[in-house]
């Protein structure tokens, strides 16, 4: 049985982007998935639009607004969202990002070989130099599990992990910052990392 993947997806405006983002997961060939999506302060057209795909998947799909906008990149959303996760893993993200339809299974696929603490996979970067590399805009980008080599939405991460660090660090890096705690927790036999060598995720 492949675990449950709990997606905590970020958002703010950017709607049409929105509807691409939820229905890449509703595409999804497997669905041992649940997705959450968090808007950064109050907005009713982001509810209607939700409220369609929690029509559509009432089940996995949930949706929510804060009382007021942070604007520190989504951060303190998921600062408040990692306390509650409702999977086995979770994975953290943008809601204008477009991820595979294949992501979960072949994640599954790991997962059902592994059991890995933290699993990472490539991705399309959409920025002009990402992590100082000479790429232009969507080039493709390999990951690592070190600074300026991995976007926060390139990982899934055992709940129990990712509770347990938090999201503490507020600023423009403070996705460096969550992967750094993660590598500092020790278990008897430290984490255990696995990657996919494919591109999951397209990075808007």
């Amino acid at each position: 049985m492949p675990p449950k993947i709990h997606v905590i997806a970020v958002a703010f405006e950017k709607f049409g982007q929105l509807k691409v983002f939820v229905q890449s997961w509703i595409n999804q060939t497997k669905d041992n998935w649940i997705l959450t999506v968090i808007h950064d302060g109050p907005n009713e057209e982001f509810n209607l639009i939700m409220k369609k795909y929690k029509d559509e998947c009432p089940t996995r799909i949930e949706y929510m607004t804060t009382e007021k906008r942070f604007n520190d990149y989504g951060h303190s959303l998921r600062d408040q969202a990692l306390k509650n996760i409702k999977g086995e893993y979770v994975l953290l993200t943008n809601a204008d990002n477009y991820f595979i339809p294949k992501t979960i299974e072949f994640s599954n696929e790991v997962f059902n070989e592994h059991h890995p603490d933290v699993v990472i996979f490539d991705m399309v970067h959409s920025h002009v130099m990402p992590g100082s590399r000479n790429l232009l805009a969507y080039s493709y980008f390999e990951t690592k599990l070190e600074r300026h080599s991995i976007d926060i939405s390139a990982a899934i991460v055992k709940a129990s992990l990712a509770e347990k660090v938090g999201f503490r660090d507020k600023t423009h890096d403070g996705d460096a910052s969550y992967f750094e705690d993660l590598m500092k927790i020790k278990y008897p036999n430290g984490l255990t990392f696995a990657k996919i060598m494919r591109v999951l995720f397209v990075h808007n």
